[in-house]
């Protein structure tokens, strides 16, 4: 894929960032109308299955099963990046400290194709899909912290403690839905700059449960507060305190510490006098593309691939012919 052929991409891009203008509210027009009366006739059996799935929870038909550790969640209520993986790094940072022996459970994402090697395989020598996420957090934490992606965290805790009997506390990334994990402490954030995904579930906003749901959490954060002002973040704080009975424990903001490239560290002015073209593939890419504009000198263009966008051979050839094409100095 060459540079021209990012501007097929480019279009679907801006396809998607129309679509959540018009889960908002704020395209206007037929087309926009009528995907919105789409998206609301579908919500309802959405309402329903979530609905029943956390009647059995509560009712114990179905009970939450211990991990064998204390265990702590990191969740959200909403679709779409809240800052989960930064959170479970600084989770983990801190236990350590305590002189825990800490591991992260997570869910896993399906990129095309599945995992090869020995080490992708659970205890029953099952495939499990391969984890970009996963990846990340191993080079971000180092050897000495388990991370095993299992869409069953019961048999992921298994593995775990089969490998690393020595483990002393489980940390789950995106953990609040997954009931059928006990939990000793639930966290869920709360993105600052879409609070409650527009007020719906799923598909007619992004919702993944009701805002009741807030009363089973333990805590409430506010993430990327910086990104609003005090006004705003007190209407969210008032929000959270009406759904959760409590007012948010924290609030924070995500801040770049430093660049990585292979081997090598950078400080984060590494590209205060360059020209940058911007590629992400996270839950927010609009955020990401605000970080970058404080650090660089100037930002060329930005491309927003999928969340956990698996980039082949042909993006990055794409994206590197983009960027000479735009005479950049660094993706």
């Amino acid at each position: 894929m060459g540079a021209g052929a990012l501007s097929g991409r480019d279009a679907s891009l801006a396809s998607r960032g129309r679509q959540l203008r018009v889960l908002s509210g704020e395209e206007r027009g037929p087309a926009a109308a009528a995907l919105r009366g789409l998206t609301g006739l579908l919500t309802p059996a959405y309402r329903v299955v979530t609905g029943v799935r956390n009647a059995a929870y509560a009712s114990n038909l179905r009970r939450a099963k211990p991990l064998g550790r204390p265990t702590v969640s990191v969740g959200n209520l909403t679709a779409g990046g809240t800052g989960k993986t930064p959170m479970v790094l600084e989770l983990v940072t801190r236990l350590q400290r305590l002189g825990h022996r800490p591991a992260v459970l997570l869910r896993g994402y399906e990129p095309r194709g599945r995992a090869t090697n020995a080490a992708a395989k659970d205890a029953a020598g099952a495939d499990y899909e391969r984890s970009d996420e996963a990846e990340m957090l191993r080079g971000a934490l180092g050897p000495d912290v388990p991370v095993t992606p299992d869409p069953k965290r019961t048999r992921g805790a298994r593995t775990t403690l089969r490998r690393h009997p020595r483990t002393t506390v489980f940390v789950l990334d995106d953990g609040f839905q997954h009931r059928r994990a006990r939990r000793d402490l639930d966290l869920v954030l709360i993105d600052c700059t879409r609070p409650f995904g527009f007020g719906r579930l799923l598909p007619r906003g992004l919702l993944r449960e009701p805002r009741p749901a807030l009363g089973r959490a333990d805590a409430v954060v506010l993430t990327r507060a910086d990104r609003v002002n005090a006004a705003q973040r007190a209407e969210i704080a008032d929000a959270v305190t009406r759904w959760h009975g409590r007012p948010p424990v924290a609030v924070c903001r995500h801040a770049w510490t430093g660049l990585r490239c292979g081997v090598r560290s950078f400080a984060v002015d590494h590209l205060a006098d360059r020209r940058v073209l911007g590629v992400s593939g996270v839950g927010n890419p609009a955020d990401f593309e605000a970080s970058l504009r404080e650090a660089a000198g100037e930002v060329v263009r930005c491309l927003a691939f999928d969340d956990h966008h698996p980039y082949s051979r042909s993006d990055v050839r794409g994206v590197m012919n983009l960027a000479a094409e735009l005479d950049a100095d660094a993706v």
